[in-house]
């Protein structure tokens, strides 16, 4: 075969590839790591294997496959394995459940301790009140990084990485 015939399946052939590739891709579920200090990327699904990279809190990871001890993940453009318990569904994303008006949402913070309700949707806003983790609370409006919530009657603002689907 020569000419037209041989680019047109070529090409016919690239396109197939591109497709399944965006089908896999679009089955990743997105995942935040929301414990520890740095959460190691390692080569092998073992505390053993060799360390890639390591990730702080907040960091979005791609699950490619999830166990119960460990996930293959990729995050910046890097492919390896996480333990699971330190990934979380992340805030809209597949795995989240959404998050629209009227989702309640519950409190967890990397530490364990309080997240502040805030005025506005920033750091260095009036605090409204602090709560605990596992405190549900009902999300009025998913934002990226600050969702508007109501909480024991009060409205005002948490860091959506914050709230998550379970306590």
């Amino acid at each position: 075969m020569t000419g037209p015939k041989r680019i047109m399946r070529i090409t016919a052939g690239l396109l197939c590839l591109l497709m399944i590739f965006s089908a896999v891709s679009a089955l990743a579920e997105t995942r935040t790591i929301r414990s520890g200090y740095m959460v190691r990327l390692r080569a092998t699904a073992s505390s053993k294997g060799k360390v890639l990279d390591a990730f702080p809190v907040g960091t979005r990871v791609n699950v490619l496959s999830k166990g119960d001890t460990w996930c293959k993940v990729r995050v910046s453009g890097k492919t390896g394995y996480m333990m699971t318990k330190y990934l979380y569904p992340a805030s809209g994303s597949s795995g989240g459940g959404g998050g629209g008006s009227g989702t309640t949402r519950y409190v967890w913070t990397p530490s364990g301790t309080t997240l502040n309700l805030r005025a506005e949707p920033n750091s260095w806003s009036v605090i409204l009140g602090s709560y605990r983790v596992g405190t549900a609370v009902t999300v009025l409006k998913q934002g990226k990084m600050w969702s508007r919530v109501s909480v024991h009657g009060k409205i005002g603002y948490m860091y959506s990485d914050y709230l998550v689907n379970s306590r």
